[in-house]
């Protein structure tokens, strides 16, 4: 006697063979709609919302988002309603691209695809439930939860949603922090998975958006929970392979070109990432809708459950006769796979043609600085002696540290402005005179430990070394007014002042250091950054991974400044900055991207570049 199939397993092939069967269903009319959806929120969505935030900057007197030059003048009432205007309109627009699938893929029942008509009514009910106050929750739930958790819909309109590697990467320095973090992506996780119903019942439901998150938490509990869970995660892996193959299918012809025919190789390549920026397009569009498949097929299997008063909304599709005889059947078959086909062909080429500049670009070997963030920490406590001479030892071309100020107005090398993570006191620089700092051991997580160095005993150890510095000016909140100057005379007085380089996040600081010596080389920080490059003095920006996007590289080389980024750790982000040509990196590993610079200098053919630019500008989910 067999035994018999587990439950658990059955309820996972329901879930994904009743999704792939709406998929199929769909067929090119879904290929076609999710090709639109995903063109309209890039060509048309994306461009509106940049500009609407960008007239909310220059409300307040900004060219760019610059959060050191924010002030309180009239203009700050207007720019807070721009923006909140603008984030009300993405909601609006996230929610309706959402709402479009949910709707489309639950009128089929076989009979063919819902018509226009059906389309039009049942997401114009959606779009004006939208406009009600009820449906602040589920703004709450794909603003917040969703990016972050990443777990159910995905659009380009929340993929930059997320917590910052800056404030991710400090936390997880320090065991208790990190843990927290940890266990707070967790229970947001899990928070997540509870509210994943939360758009199909809003979608197909009278429901309020309260109402759907309640409805969405009842539903997916106890076993339904670790289903979708599974369900879901086989999407997304499945996903992943499509993304693997589509990029190795997509490297054969510039290899082949790079063997027999490099002069052709420029224009293969480009020709080859702009078919694979099409496919990309499409296979998101399709894992979106495989991912919203999953959802309506568990809502289904789920509605007898739904709270009183709520029931899915069901319109009839007519079938074949009466849509018009299978002659027009055949015809309504037909129309959508031409015109796909016809659209994808012209994109390809578009793309191609627009992906010749980027391939010539990417395939310069950079001349991208490679600096040590406060040391290499892989031989060394950050901002130690020990640190700087593990940079040096790795290679760094520079070493960024950070300076502050004692109780006595002398200087230390240290970042944090509370000494609890890195000695276990919990006391502050401000507090504490020269004397007392540099009696102190730092430990990392690592076991790495050394003494609290002076300014004077870094330099000179960096003079020794050969090792030019990035002297960040950190502020700990004992400084005077003028402790610019007073650290401009003692940089003098150890003869390092012109051969350093300077930044810091506070504005004031900057523009008094340029003023007092121009001929210095001095960086803005800038911890969030957009649109365009700030009203400065400065030499150079050094903008916060996160936002360091191609469009700030870009503003700031028609500004005439020099553009970093920080804190990149990330091998695959290092890379992709070394092929953009950044000028300078920022990172805890300056290992791997001085590995990945060498790499790059001694490539020959473009099939390498191809698939930097693949893994940058091609993603599956």
């Amino acid at each position: 006697m067999s035994t018999p199939r587990p439950r658990f397993w059955s309820y996972i092939r329901e879930y994904l063979s009743g999704a792939l069967d709406l998929i199929r269903q769909g067929g090119a009319h879904l290929l076609v709609l999710v090709l639109a959806m995903q063109l309209v929120v890039l060509v048309v969505v994306l461009p509106i919302l940049r500009w609407l935030f960008k007239e909310a900057l220059r409300a307040n007197g900004m060219h760019g988002l610059d959060l050191g030059g924010m002030t309180t003048v009239a203009g700050l009432p207007l720019t807070l309603g721009l923006v909140a205007l603008l984030c009300a309109l993405a909601f609006w627009l996230l929610c309706l691209q959402f709402a479009i699938l949910v709707v489309f893929l639950s009128r089929l029942n076989g009979q063919g695809p819902p018509t226009a008509r059906e389309m039009f009514g049942a997401v114009g009910k959606v779009a004006r439930k939208l406009l009600r106050p009820s449906s602040f929750p589920l703004f709450c739930y794909l603003f917040w939860v969703l990016p972050i958790t990443g777990f159910g819909f995905t659009s380009v309109l929340i993929q930059g949603i997320a917590i910052p590697p800056f404030i991710s990467g400090e936390l997880y320095k320090s065991v208790a922090s990190g843990v927290l973090l940890v266990l707070f992506l967790l229970v947001l996780g899990f928070i997540n998975v509870r509210l994943a119903l939360m758009v199909p019942v809003f979608a197909l439901t009278d429901a309020t958006g309260g109402q759907a998150g309640r409805a969405s938490w009842r539903l997916v509990r106890g076993p339904g929970e670790l289903v979708l869970v599974v369900s879901v995660a086989t999407v997304l892996l499945g996903a992943s392979v499509a993304s693997a193959l589509l990029m190795g299918m997509a490297l054969i012809p510039t290899a082949v070109s790079d063997a027999i025919a490099p002069a052709a190789s420029p224009v293969v390549a480009a020709y080859s990432l702009g078919a694979a920026q099409l496919v990309g397009l499409l296979l998101t569009g399709l894992v979106t809708a495989m991912v919203s498949a999953v959802l309506v097929v568990a809502l289904r299997r789920s509605q007898g459950k739904l709270p009183a008063g709520l029931e899915l909304h069901a319109i009839s599709n007519p079938g074949p006769a009466a849509a018009g005889g299978s002659e027009n059947s055949g015809q309504r078959r037909r129309g959508p796979r031409i015109l796909l086909a016809a659209v994808s062909a012209g994109l390809a080429l578009v793309l191609g043609t627009a992906a010749l500049d980027t391939m010539d670009q990417l395939a310069k070997h950079p001349d991208t600085l490679v600096l040590a963030h406060r040391g290499f920490s892989d031989g060394g406590a950050e901002n130690t002696v020990g640190g700087l001479e593990a940079a040096s030892k790795a290679g760094a071309d520079l070493v960024e540290i950070d300076v502050m100020q004692s109780r006595d107005n002398e200087y230390v090398v240290m970042h944090d402005v509370n000494l609890k993570r890195l000695t276990g006191q919990n006391v502050e620089v401000k507090d504490l005179s020269i004397a007392e700092l540099t009696v102190l051991q730092v430990r990392d997580l690592a076991g790495h430990e050394g003494s609290i160095p002076t300014l004077s005993q870094y330099i000179n150890r960096a003079r020794e070394l050969e090792m030019p510095l990035l002297i960040e000016i950190k502020l700990s909140g004992a400084e005077p007014a003028n402790h610019v100057d007073q650290l401009v005379a003692a940089l003098e007085a150890l003869d390092a002042l012109d051969t350093n380089i300077y930044h810091s996040l506070d504005k004031p600081s900057v523009e008094r250091l340029k003023r007092l010596r121009p001929d210095l080389s001095v960086g803005y920080i800038m911890a969030f950054a957009a649109v365009d490059v700030p009203d400065t003095v400065a030499d150079f920006i050094v903008v916060e991974e996160w936002t360091a996007t191609p469009a700030m590289q870009h503003a700031a080389n028609r500004a005439g400044l020099g553009f970093m980024v920080w804190t990149a750790n990330d091998e695959e982000r290092q890379q992709e900055y070394l092929r953009r040509d950044v000028d300078g990196i920022i990172t805890d590993r300056p290992d791997t991207a001085l590995s990945s610079r060498s790499s790059m200098h001694g490539e020959s053919g473009l099939a390498p570049v191809l698939l930097d630019a693949l893994k940058r500008f091609v993603v599956v989910f």
